[in-house]
């Protein structure tokens, strides 16, 4: 299966659980892969066929910036349904970063698959 990619997605929102974090907006950093079969898009040339990276951004910045979660954990998980559903790709890792929250870490942060993993896919 093959996959298309975003890295280094930045959207700023507002995320946390201590009440200083509830009140500002935070950089978030977004890399994506996600499974589509590129064949389709590849012979027609033909936009309609493709997993449009474009429209998939879209949507991570407005789906990030329209919510408030507190944990990032519920924020991949529901970002993640969300995308499957919208978009209809059969699997994807998502990785979250949240940069300088800690003092001692560069960043911190989750990765998550969910759906069907492409077969022959490690």
């Amino acid at each position: 299966m093959d996959k298309v990619f975003i890295r280094d997605l930045k959207v700023d929102a507002v995320i946390g659980v201590y009440d200083w974090e509830k009140q500002v907006r935070q950089p978030l950093v977004f890399d994506l892969e996600m499974a589509w079969d590129i064949r389709m898009a590849a012979a027609t040339d033909d936009l309609t066929h493709a997993l449009n990276y474009q429209a998939v951004t879209e949507f991570i910045e407005r789906f990030v910036r329209e919510q408030n979660f507190q944990l990032l954990e519920s924020l991949i998980q529901r970002l993640a349904d969300a995308l499957l559903k919208e978009f209809g790709m059969p699997w994807i890792r998502i990785q979250v970063e949240k940069p300088a929250v800690v003092p001692q870490a560069r960043v911190v942060g989750l990765s998550i698959e969910r759906g069907e993993r492409p077969h022959g896919d490690r």
